[in-house]
Formats: structure tokens, C-alpha cells, sequence
């Protein structure tokens, strides 16, 4: 058990180094790449990017079943099995890799000529990133059970490794745009391709030489195993593949309505949103195994109270990370960007009260999960999700601004709380209403709250490094004070003061 309990402190850290080192970086790329390719080119690119995704919800079918499959063969420690199950995926993914191809180089080149908003002076150049980002989704498709096996075998090291390798060749690559004399988004697009195939081959290269399986490929499919597979991804898929759709979905919308200098904004909301979600995204990844056990164990009291403690202390950590963020945003966004797309700072505050919901729904998510509610979950769920195209679609339709569309997503954001707290209120009788006033309501009137002093402040000072530093610090006293008093119940402040006062007066008296 000890043993156990140190490889998963070492596989911990090994990924919490690898958040920390892509978050870091991943804001230094996309100033760089703003600064060199300009808002439009910048616009293209994901535009062009997010298109392409579109067309890869067939590779997300598979891959969690990839993943488990994988990881129960290894296991039972049959090298037969395990030999089977890496053959079978990698075809299956091949097989998604060519139908993916297909229709990409089909009706999906068809759609990018005909329908998106690009400047018929920079299509050429569209072209040739769409054609790159082809072959990137060939490669990275066909990489998911090499990757599946590393995890498997628990190998995070590797993972974490090739991870940051990964986001310090695409830094790398920037700098080289500087001297390369041809159209900087062809070049960038090009380089990027060239590092994703660099790193794939190192993985699948470390992969060959240190797994059995992995040494010598047969191309044979065993039916029985890819029906347990295909069957697995059933309902979960669906939830997965809604998801995607959703989000793409969107991003070719604003595109046909507006420009790809709106595309060029919400890409950089969602690089900021993601960066504060890594933030607080452990405590739920910790806390789900637990929640299984507790539910498994009929220890009802325990499920219950993890799911509002867990939740408190997420929202907790959201708000000291968030709150500075909203206050001095501008400053930030400039600072970070230099120059500020249209619209990015209004995306930004509006996705992270979405991420405020998000977070308030994750707990209540994973409990429908861990009581085994998967079938339920998408069935309401994915007709939820994707009234966010038709409201999105209307909004624009009807003339309204870019920031209408975020106002919108907020909807089924809400919807999909209640309708999570209503399936484990049925099934697992939990206490929906209260959870709703001392958590949700709640939370959200003390985040309010938190910021009435540190707004103030504000008002009083002229823009730049004085008044950034001090209303930080007063944002993050307040929310501090406000959310650990006020928020938070006795157990959770309980675990505030062992988890992190403790180890300052540890150390103190060290």
C-alpha cells in the first residue's frame, strides 16, 4: 500500500510539473504568435485549426476505451492480451485516420473554399495550413495507443517529457519566423506539423524499444475485443462527440458572421480560461476515485459530504485565482499581448463565470458517473448541449455583438447543473436544494461580494504596475477572507488549515 501510495505521489508530480510548464509557456506562444503573424493570420490559424477538429469527434469515440482496455489487459499481466489490444486499436485508428482523411479532403476542403470568411487574398495561405493540419490529425490520431500505453504503464515521466518537449519546439519554432523569408502563417504551420512528427516519432520510437507489444505490429483486428471496445464508447461518446461539435461549432459561426479577428479572441479567451481551470482542476481529479468507493461502499454520508467539500474548496480556489484576473484584466491582457483583439477582454470575463458553473456542476457530474448514470447523463444532456448552436445561430442571425454569443453559452451551462442535480437527487436521493443555496448561490454572492473593495481601489488609481500590484494583492486578502470565512464549512476550512497552515508552521519551526 505504501508503495502504491509513493507511485502515485510520483506520478502526480510528474503531471503537475508538466501543467505548470505548458501553462507558462503556452502564454509566452501565443504572444509571440500574435506578434508575429498579426491578429488576422492568427485568426486563420485557428479558425482553420478548430475546422479540422470538427472533423475528428470519430477519433474521441475511441479513445478513453483505448485507455481502459489497455490498462485492465496490462493488468491481468497476459502478454497475449495486452499484444491484442494494442493491435486492435491502432487499427481501429487507422481506419478513423482514413475516414477522417476522406472526408476532410472532401467535403471538408469543399466547406473551407466556399464557406468560412477568409480574405480571398490569404485563402492560398488557408490552404496550405488546412493541408498541414490534415496530416497533423493523421499523425495524432494514429498516436492515441502509444500514448494509451504509456499511461498504462504508467510511465508519466515519459509522458510529461514528451509533453513539454512538445510545447518548447512550438516556442522554438517561433523564433525561427523571424528569419525564414516566406508567408510566416505557411511557415508556422509548416514548423508546427515538423515538431508534432518529430516528438511522435521519439514516443513511438521509446514506445517500440520498451513495450513488448508495441515491437512488432500485426495488422489483425480481434472482433470480440472491438465490439467490448466499440460498446464501452456507446453512450460516453455521444457526450464527447456533442462537446465537440458545440465548441467547434461555434467558432465557424462567429467566423461566417464576423471575421477570423474574433476567431483571434476567443482563442486567446480559451488559452486564458484553460490556464485558471489548471489551477483547480486536481481536487476533482483526486476526488473521483473516492466518490466510486463511497457510493460502492454505501457509506451515503461520506459521498454526500465529499461532493460539497470538494466543490467549496474548487470555487474557493477559482475565486482567489480569478478575481485578480477580472479586476485588472486589461492590464494583463495588454501587458501578455501587447496589442488587444477586439472583444477578448469581454470573452474573457464571461467565460470565467461560465468556468465559475463549470466548476460548480464537476462534483455533482462525478457523482452521476461514480452511481453509474453515464446513459442518463447524455441522454439529457446532449440535447442541452447543442441548443447552444441553434440560440448561437439566432443571436447572430437577429445582428447582435460577438459577446452575445458567450451570454448565450452561459444557458445551457445552467441547465445542465440543475439537470445533473436532478439525475443524482433521483438516483442517489442527494440534497439538491441545499447544495444549491450553501454552494452555488452562495459562492456566487461571496465572489460578488469579494470584489466591492478591490473595485473601489481601482477607481481610485490611475492604470499600470502601482495599481495592478495593490489591487491583486487586496483582491486575493478579500476573496481570502471572504470565501475561507464565509464560503467554506467547518470541514473544508479544516482541510485549508492541515493542507496548507500546517505546512508553513512546519517548516517554521524546521
Amino acid at each position: 500500500m505504501e508503495e502504491s501510495n509513493k507511485r502515485i505521489l510520483k506520478n502526480t508530480v510528474y503531471l503537475y510539473i508538466r501543467h505548470i510548464v505548458i501553462m507558462a509557456l503556452a502564454f509566452i506562444s501565443t504572444r509571440i504568435v500574435l506578434e508575429k503573424l498579426g491578429v488576422d493570420d492568427y485568426g486563420i490559424y485557428n479558425v482553420v485549426g478548430g475546422f479540422v477538429a470538427l472533423f475528428t469527434v470519430l477519433n474521441n469515440v475511441l479513445q478513453s476505451a483505448t485507455r481502459r482496455f489497455l490498462a485492465l489487459a496490462i493488468g491481468k499481466g497476459e502478454p497475449s492480451l495486452i499484444k491484442r489490444t494494442f493491435d486492435t486499436s491502432l487499427v481501429m485508428h487507422i481506419f478513423i485516420a482514413a475516414v477522417v482523411v476522406f472526408f476532410l479532403e472532401t467535403l471538408g476542403l469543399w466547406l473551407l473554399n466556399t464557406t468560412l470568411n477568409i480574405a480571398p487574398d490569404r485563402m492560398w495561405a488557408a490552404n496550405w495550413v488546412f493541408q498541414f493540419s490534415v496530416l497533423n490529425v493523421i499523425i495524432s490520431i494514429t498516436q492515441t495507443p502509444y500514448t494509451a500505453v504509456v499511461t498504462a504503464h504508467e510511465h508519466f515521466n515519459v509522458y510529461a517529457f514528451m509533453s513539454i518537449f512538445d510545447v518548447v519546439g512550438k516556442i522554438l519554432i517561433l523564433f525561427l519566423l523571424v528569419y525564414l523569408p516566406f508567408d510566416k502563417l505557411v511557415v508556422y504551420a509548416a514548423l508546427k506539423l515538423s515538431i508534432s512528427l518529430l516528438g511522435r516519432m521519439i514516443y513511438r520510437i521509446y514506445c517500440v524499444r520498451s513495450f513488448d507489444e508495441c515491437k512488432s505490429f500485426k495488422f489483425s483486428l480481434d472482433k470480440p475485443l472491438f465490439k467490448e471496445m466499440v460498446n464501452f464508447s456507446g453512450w460516453d461518446s455521444l457526450g464527447n462527440v456533442t462537446t465537440i461539435v458545440n465548441s467547434q461549432g461555434i467558432t465557424l459561426m462567429l467566423n461566417m458572421f464576423f471575421s477570423t479577428a474574433v476567431n483571434a479572441s476567443r482563442g486567446i479567451a480559451t488559452t486564458v480560461t484553460s490556464t485558471v481551470s489548471q489551477f483547480v482542476l486536481g481536487f476533482v481529479v483526486a476526488a473521483e476515485p473516492q466518490l466510486a468507493k463511497f457510493y460502492a461502499a454505501g457509506d451515503k454520508d461520506h459521498f454526500e459530504r465529499l461532493i460539497f467539500n470538494v466543490t467549496q474548496m474548487t470555487l474557493f480556489l477559482l475565486a482567489v485565482v480569478a478575481v485578480p484576473i477580472w479586476m485588472e484584466l486589461d492590464f494583463v491582457l495588454r501587458l501578455w499581448l501587447g496589442t488587444i483583439p477586439d472583444y477578448t477582454p469581454e470573452f474573457v470575463k464571461i467565460t470565467i463565470l461560465v468556468c465559475f458553473i463549470t466548476y460548480s456542476n464537476s462534483m455533482v457530474l462525478k457523482g452521476n458517473v461514480a452511481i453509474g448514470r453515464v446513459k442518463q447523463i447524455t441522454m439529457y444532456m446532449a440535447p442541452i448541449m447543442l441548443t447552444d448552436l441553434p440560440l448561437v445561430f439566432l443571436v447572430l442571425a437577429l445582428g447582435w455583438s460577438p459577446v452575445a454569443v458567450y451570454w448565450v453559452g452561459m444557458v445551457p451551462c445552467l441547465l445542465r447543473l440543475f439537470v445533473d442535480l436532478y439525475i443524482l437527487t433521483k438516483y442517489a436521493d442527494f440534497p439538491w436544494r441545499k447544495y444549491v443555496t450553501t454552494v452555488f448561490l452562495k459562492n456566487l454572492v461571496l465572489v460578488g461580494v469579494s470584489c466591492i473593495i478591490p473595485y473601489l481601489v481601482r477607481q481610485q488609481m490611475p492604470e499600470g504596475w502601482q495599481r495592478f500590484f495593490i489591487v491583486s494583492c487586496v483582491s486575493v486578502v478579500c476573496t481570502v477572507v471572504i470565501m475561507y470565512f464565509f464560503a467554506l464549512n467547518k470541514e473544508s476550512r479544516q482541510l485549508v488549515q492541515q493542507k496548507v497552515l500546517g505546512r508553513f508552521i512546519k517548516k517554521f519551526r524546521g
